[in-house]
Order: C-alpha cells, then sequence, then structure tokens
C-alpha cells in the first residue's frame, strides 16, 4: 500500500511537471500561475503545493528533472585526465542537439531558456536562476576548450573564450532557426554538419582570426 502511495505520488508530481512546461511554453512564466496548472492538471492547488512551493521551485525541478543529465556529460569534457576532450564535447553536443529535436519536453525547455525577456513580471530568484545556468554553460564550455588546448587538441594561440561564444551563437542560432522554419532545416539530419564544420573552424583557427 505504502509502495503504491509513493508511486501515485511521483505520478502527480510528473503530471505537474509536464502541464507546467506545456503552459509555460503556450503562455509564457509570467502570466502562468500555480492556479492555472492546477486546473489544466486536474488537480488541487493543496497537491501542488505538496511537492512545490512555489513556482520558482518547480521550474528548478523542471530544469534538474530534463538538462541535469546532460550536463554531467559536460562535466567529463573538463576532467584533465580526459584524453580526448573534443572528442566528449561533440558526443554531447550531437546528444543534446537529438534531445532537441525529438523529445519534445527538451525542445520545450530550451525554447523556455530563450525567453528571458518575457520573464520580467518573474521572482528575481527565478530570473537570476536561468542567468545562472547559461553563464554556466559558457564557463563550462571554456573550461572543455582550455582542456582540450592543454591536450594539445586545439592550436596554442586559440582564445577559447572566443571559441566558447562562436559554438553556443552557431548552435543556438542553428536551433532557432529549424524551431521557426522547420520546413528548411532539419536539426538531426544537419548535425554531424554542423559540428564536422564548427570544430573544423576551431582547429584551424583557434578563434583568432578577425
Amino acid at each position: 500500500m505504502a509502495r503504491r502511495t509513493k508511486e501515485e505520488a511521483q505520478q502527480t508530481r510528473e503530471r505537474i511537471m509536464n502541464t507546467a512546461l506545456d503552459l509555460f511554453c503556450r503562455h509564457g512564466l509570467a502570466k502562468t500561475s500555480l492556479s492555472d496548472i492546477a486546473q489544466a492538471a486536474d488537480l488541487s492547488r493543496g497537491a501542488i503545493y505538496w511537492h512545490f512551493k512555489n513556482k520558482d521551485e518547480l521550474f528548478a525541478s523542471l530544469w534538474e528533472e530534463l538538462c541535469a543529465p546532460l550536463a554531467q556529460q559536460l562535466y567529463a569534457c573538463i576532467d584533465p585526465a580526459e584524453a580526448d576532450p573534443l572528442g566528449r564535447l561533440r558526443i554531447f553536443l550531437r546528444e543534446a542537439l537529438h534531445q532537441v529535436s525529438t523529445a519534445p519536453a527538451h525542445r520545450q525547455m530550451f525554447s523556455l531558456m530563450f525567453s528571458l525577456e518575457s520573464m520580467e513580471g518573474e521572482t528575481h530568484t527565478l530570473r537570476t536562476h536561468m542567468r545562472e545556468q547559461a553563464q554556466q554553460f559558457f564557463r563550462d564550455l571554456e573550461a572543455t576548450l582550455n582542456n582540450a588546448k592543454q591536450q594539445g587538441q586545439l592550436p596554442p594561440h586559440t582564445n577559447t573564450a572566443r571559441c566558447a561564444t562562436l559554438l553556443h551563437c552557431a548552435l543556438d542560432g542553428y536551433i532557432l532557426n529549424w524551431m521557426h522554419f522547420p520546413e528548411r532545416i532539419s536539426l538531426e539530419q544537419e548535425t554531424d554538419f554542423l559540428l564536422d564544420n564548427l570544430f573544423a573552424l576551431l582547429r584551424q583557427t583557434g578563434g583568432m582570426h578577425a
């Protein structure tokens, strides 16, 4: 009986999170309340508050559920003992692009990460959380490229900060164009082409060309 109750609680939690993600993407974070989520999920407000004390905690849980497992793969690229950080990074980026292109929940979360401007009505905690996650990704990307430079996979003169920005902007731009013009771009089919050319550019120039 206790096991069934635990399973039911987990199912309710997942139902809340799935509903919240859908509403956040359709109406925006600022215009979605916990009451809206409860109504859409056909649950009481009490059920929502039993699992999450506020919207900040709910969003943070969504992030942990969807993005934290992928982030763990990036940490392996930073490890000085990793002999092939660029290879690891390519595997990580390919998996991330695959998740965005094939898993609706990951695509929705990515869309939310691009809607910081719609968060004016949100709490400082939630805005700060979103920005910290974006900044952490930049730092991890740069640390990975520094590791690759130390391993001799990139030219000694490589400007890793510039290269991290190049990678981030190129990937974000490709995904955004795919989301807006899916008839022109197949993200799943273009992933290898995109990564092959980006990594070739990094190896050849090290981000130093004007």
